[in-house]
């Protein structure tokens, strides 16, 4: 069945073989019935209910039954329709090529190491493999190969490179190019002291306004396991690290132009994503290879905003209610997976003194017997916005800045000459709930139920597809 070519029409035999599977991992770029997306996203969802379409499921009394009970009615079937997809694929799988785009394949990408430090020496050990090294373009002259290389910088904007017994040069520029898949190496700072880290793949070093500049580049997927690594830490539940792994790469995508002027597409520390060496733990490792290749996307196939935090404290914020901009996956959801978890609470005390001082200094507050009582007696049953008393509206997120507090969910009343805070959750309250997340792994939730519970009207595709999806 040679799908695709009958009567010269891709696009029927597209449409026949999209009817056909409805795969829950396809969101509905079905909508070249009648040039209608937004129908055809409808139309999917509605005949998959597939673990990609939003329903904050168990969120309702915190009753996890229920939840329980409607997420296996909602998957039902869209495992029978992936069943079928699976089917589908093997049988045209010789003919795909014109129905389908392109299977995932690995990507690059550039990232600058230490890029919080201002380093001016480091070592460099070749630890697996080995590399070719240049100096300005040239191949160093060596009088044998090196496993270990000493980086000073000198003023001017230039490097010193030596090696046991060898002297090898200055230059402005060093590139370490692997010569094999595997080939890796341990980079540890001097000056400033710091930690040996490892990484896999190539290194080039620039002096660049006296402060040597390391530029990573490596598999994606790499990359990916060393943040979810850093950023989510050891024993964990595997659904949790695929959770966390699908977030990383679909943030790392949507912001490959962050440093784009500066030579390198994301930095290390956390203005982008914490990556601080390649991953070791071997269910971290599985846990990307398994979600290999997957990104989420929106209604209109473009990478989601892959916002997350610590702990929500039972309840999850808008977006525009943090940063002024509406998004339609970032709701609100009522989350009682996160609250007996470590970061679910937390208490704080301030001088009344300085707390009445600080309103009525920035915020221009009143100082009559009643504003001076509501500003010392605030309660948060359900997460606000404003720090309000009667015309005056204090945006939490100014008092959490201002103050350094875990959070904006919190609720202070006066003790004696201080100010006693009560706070729940820990982080900007946007997006996914790690330790919710983290919770329902435990209780044995996939990941893409963890990931539809927090983010509405997403879908899960490999961002190979992501083209073939937006077409017209």
């Amino acid at each position: 069945m040679k799908l695709g070519k009958e009567k010269g029409n891709r696009q029927d035999a597209t449409l026949r073989l999209q009817k056909a599977t409805a795969c829950p991992y396809s969101p509905a770029q079905f909508g070249k019935e009648k040039g209608n997306r937004q129908n055809a996203t409808l139309r999917l969802q509605k005949a998959t209910a597939g673990p990609h379409s939003p329903a904050q499921l168990g969120s309702e009394k915190g009753n996890r039954q229920r939840a329980t009970l409607r997420l296996q009615q909602a998957t039902g079937k869209s495992r029978d329709a992936a069943h079928l997809v699976n089917k589908i694929i093997c049988c045209f799988l010789p003919f795909a090529f014109c129905l389908v785009a392109r299977e995932a394949r690995a990507a690059d990408v550039s990232i600058r190491l230490f890029a919080d430090m201002k380093v001016s020496s480091a070592m460099i050990a070749v630890v697996n493999g080995s590399y070719r090294v240049l100096g300005d373009g040239k191949e160093l002259s060596q009088k044998e190969p090196q496993a270990l290389y000493q980086l000073q910088l000198i003023p001017g904007d230039s490097i010193a490179v030596r090696a046991p017994g060898d002297t090898l040069g200055r230059f402005k520029k060093l590139q370490f190019i692997p010569l094999g898949v595997d080939a890796s190496f341990k980079l540890k700072p001097v000056a400033p002291l710091s930690g040996t880290r490892l990484y896999i793949g190539e290194l080039e070093i620039d002096a660049v306004n006296q402060v040597l500049v390391f530029r990573h580049t490596a598999d994606l997927e790499q990359y990916v396991g060393g943040v979810v690594e850093a950023e989510s830490g050891g024993h964990k539940a595997k659904e949790f690290y695929k959770v966390q792994s699908i977030l990383c790469r679909t943030y790392a995508l949507n912001h490959l132009g962050r440093h784009g002027t500066e030579g390198f597409e994301l930095c290390d520390g956390t203005h982008c994503q914490v990556y601080r060496s390649r991953a070791a733990d071997p269910l971290i490792l599985q846990a990307v290879d398994d979600t290999r290749g997957l990104v989420l996307v929106d209604a209109n196939i473009n990478l989601i905003t892959a916002a997350f935090h610590s702990n929500c404290g039972g309840q999850t914020v808008n977006s525009e209610d943090v940063w002024a901009v509406p998004v339609s996956y970032l709701r609100a959801v009522h989350d009682t997976f996160c609250l007996r978890m470590p970061q679910a609470r937390w208490q704080r005390r301030i001088s009344t003194e300085d707390w009445l001082a600080y309103l009525g200094a920035k915020h221009h507050y009143p100082d009559d017997s009643l504003s001076r009582y509501n500003a010392t007696h605030f309660q948060q049953n359900s997460r606000s916005v404003y720090f309000a008393d009667r015309n005056l509206r204090v945006p939490l997120k100014i008092l959490r800045t201002d103050w350094q507090l875990r959070s904006t969910f919190f609720s202070l009343e006066q003790q004696g000459d201080s100010i006693s805070f009560r706070g729940r959750g820990w982080g900007h309250g946007v997006g996914l709930c790690q330790e919710g997340a983290i919770r329902m792994a435990r209780l044995g939730y996939s990941y893409q139920q963890i990931l539809n519970y927090y983010y509405r009207n997403v879908s899960l595709v490999s961002m190979s597809r992501l083209e073939f999806f937006r077409e017209e």
